[in-house]
């Protein structure tokens, strides 16, 4: 198993294969997630990351396999990112403040779209529980990823009502 395989396991349970426009915050120096979605057809992604030095190197990745036409990497703040262009937003394990984000996503993302959220150190399911009441959200699915016998992480599939 590989973190290719768990995240096409994703993107097929979530359906994301209807998305255009993905937004992904906390891409990392090898953007996995974006290259995996850079498979669908007609999407465009963007994968954004808060170091300058992380960007760089995440660029260099997408260049290396040719896929500038779909994947744009760039610097940004997960927690003031514009999203309105976004149909899909997938906020990874490793974006901080985890909260902040979350919170941006949920409350400046357009109606209907699906998120994302990664993780494998925090109870995901009880900070949406704590957040819907400010936010109209519906869970739509969660999944549990496995690399290793001892690791893994938890996707949950989201919906912004309003």
């Amino acid at each position: 198993m590989t973190v290719g395989n768990e995240y096409r396991r994703e993107s097929k349970i979530f359906l994301l294969s209807k998305a255009k426009n993905i937004l992904h915050i906390g891409c990392g120096s090898y953007p996995i997630t974006a290259m995996v979605l850079a498979e669908i057809d007609a999407v465009k992604i963007v994968a954004i990351d808060n170091d300058a030095r992380v960007v760089k190197r995440a660029s260099k990745i997408i260049n290396k396999y040719n896929l500038n036409g779909k994947v744009k990497v760039e610097k940004g703040n997960g927690i003031k990112y514009p999203l309105d262009e976004f149909d899909t937003i997938i906020i990874s394990g490793c974006s901080v403040p985890k909260i902040k984000v979350i919170e941006h996503v949920l409350k400046d993302a357009k109606p209907q779209s699906r998120i994302v959220l990664r993780d494998s150190f925090i109870n995901i399911k009880s900070i949406i529980e704590d957040l819907n009441p400010d936010y109209d959200i519906k869970l739509v699915n969660k999944i549990e990823n496995h690399l290793f016998p001892i690791s893994g992480w938890e996707s949950y599939y989201l919906i912004k009502n309003n």
